[in-house]
C-alpha cells in the first residue's frame, strides 16, 4: 500500500481548552515518498483531542474535551465518516484520551480534570451507556498541576488482565482487574506502582516482554517498570532522561515500533521527538536522537510505513519524518500539512 490514511484530532471551539479546528481532519500519507495531502475537516464533532480506532477498524471513537465531558463513535465506511453512532457523557471532566478494548466490546476513557475513568459498552442493547466510572482521590507536590488526581491515559497491562491508568496528579499507575466478558468489567481498586513524587505520570506503552514505559510529563523522564502478572504490581526498574538536548522539555505520546526494538516520545518545548533504542530485552534504552519535527509543540505522533507523523499543535500542522531503516532515528521532515490545532494523530492502520 502506496498511501495512508490519517485521522487527526483537533481542539475546537466550545472544548477546553479553545482550538480553530472544526473536528476530526483527515489526511493522507504517500508512504513511498512521505507526502502528506488532504487536511479537511471530515466530522464535525466538539473537542475531540484523542481518537481511537474500533478494532474491527470500521468505528472511530473520539471524545470531547470539554468541562461537562463526552465520547461520541463514528461508522467509518468506503463513502467516508457517517454521523454519530452514539454520543454519550463520561461523567468526568475534559476527557483527554480513550482506549478502544482490543475484545471490541468496551471503550475506556481517561477525565483529566477530576481523575476519574468511565468504562461504557460499545456493542449490545444500550451502546455508549457507562458501565463503570472509577474515581480516586491523592495529590502530588507540584502546586499547579498536582492539587488533585489527573487521570491522563490508561492501557492494557501486560497480559491483557489488567487496566493500568497513568495519573499525573498522584504520581501512579492505578490498576484494576478487567474482564471484558463481564457486565461489570472493572475490578477493585489497586496500584501498580508509584513513581517518584512530581513525575506527572502521561502515557504509557507496554512492550512485549512485559515491560512498561511511562513518559513523565513532570519530570522529564522515561520510566521503565517490570510486570509482575502474579501480584499486579509493577517494579521500577531504570528511569533516563526523555531528551538528550539542553532545554525544558515536556514529554508528551510515548510509543513503540512495531517490532518492539525502538521507543520514541514526543518532546513539547523541545519541538522534537526522541528516538531510543530497546536493549536487554526491554529492560534498558539508549537514547540514539532527539529529531526536531518541524513545527511547534508536538502534542501526538503517528508511525505509519516508515514514517513518523507528528502532531504540532501550536503551528497547526502535520509533518511527515522518515524513519531510518537501520537506525529508526526520524530523519528531517519531508513533507507539511496545515491543520488548525492538531492534538492526536492515527493512522488507519493502527
Amino acid at each position: 500500500m502506496s498511501e495512508r490514511l490519517l485521522w487527526v484530532g483537533t481542539y475546537t471551539p466550545g472544548s477546553e481548552p479553545e482550538g480553530k479546528g472544526a473536528g476530526v481532519y483527515t489526511a493522507r500519507l504517500d508512504t513511498r515518498t512521505g507526502e502528506l495531502t488532504g487536511g479537511g475537516a471530515a466530522i464535525g464533532a466538539v473537542g475531540p483531542s484523542f481518537l481511537a480506532l474500533h478494532p474491527d477498524g470500521n468505528r472511530l471513537l473520539a471524545v470531547a474535551e470539554r468541562a461537562d465531558g463526552g465520547i461520541a463513535c463514528f461508522a467509518l465506511g468506503a463513502g467516508g465518516p457517517a454521523g454519530p453512532l452514539w454520543q454519550a457523557g463520561t461523567g468526568g471532566g475534559s476527557p483527554c484520551h480513550v482506549l478502544a478494548h482490543p475484545a471490541g466490546r468496551h471503550a475506556i476513557a481517561a477525565n483529566y480534570a477530576d481523575g476519574s475513568v468511565s468504562v461504557h459498552a460499545l456493542d449490545g442493547p444500550a451502546p455508549g451507556e457507562a458501565v463503570a466510572r472509577i474515581t480516586h482521590t491523592g495529590s502530588g507536590p507540584v502546586a499547579d498541576r498536582q492539587a488533585g488526581p489527573h487521570a491522563h491515559s490508561t492501557a492494557l497491562a501486560p497480559g491483557g488482565r489488567h487496566l493500568l491508568i497513568a495519573d499525573l496528579g498522584t504520581d501512579e499507575l492505578r490498576c484494576h482487574p478487567f474482564d471484558p466478558d463481564r457486565a461489570d468489567p472493572v475490578g477493585p481498586a489497586g496500584t501498580a506502582a508509584r513513581l517518584p513524587a512530581g513525575t506527572g505520570p502521561r502515557h504509557i506503552a507496554v512492550h512485549p516482554s512485559g515491560h512498561i514505559y511511562v513518559a513523565g510529563e513532570l519530570d522529564a523522564r522515561v520510566h521503565v517498570l517490570r510486570w509482575d502478572p502474579r501480584t499486579a504490581r509493577a517494579r521500577p526498574v531504570a528511569a533516563v532522561p526523555a531528551s538528550g538536548s539542553a532545554g525544558t522539555a515536556y514529554p508528551g505520546e510515548i510509543a513503540l515500533s512495531p517490532a518492539g526494538d525502538r521507543l520514541y516520545v514526543s518532546l513539547r518545548g523541545l519541538d522534537a521527538v526522541a528516538a531510543f533504542a530497546v536493549q536487554d530485552g526491554g529492560a534498558a534504552l539508549s537514547h540514539l536522537a532527539d529529531a526536531p519535527t518541524g513545527g511547534a509543540w508536538p502534542r501526538h505522533f503517528a508511525l505509519a510505513d516508515g514514517h513518523l507523523v507528528a502532531a504540532n499543535q501550536n503551528s497547526g500542522t502535520l509533518t511527515a519524518l522518515p524513519l531510518d531503516p537501520e537506525t529508526g532515528v526520524p530523519g528531517e521532515p519531508v513533507s507539511e500539512l496545515e491543520v488548525p490545532d492538531p492534538v492526536c494523530v492515527l493512522s488507519a492502520a493502527d
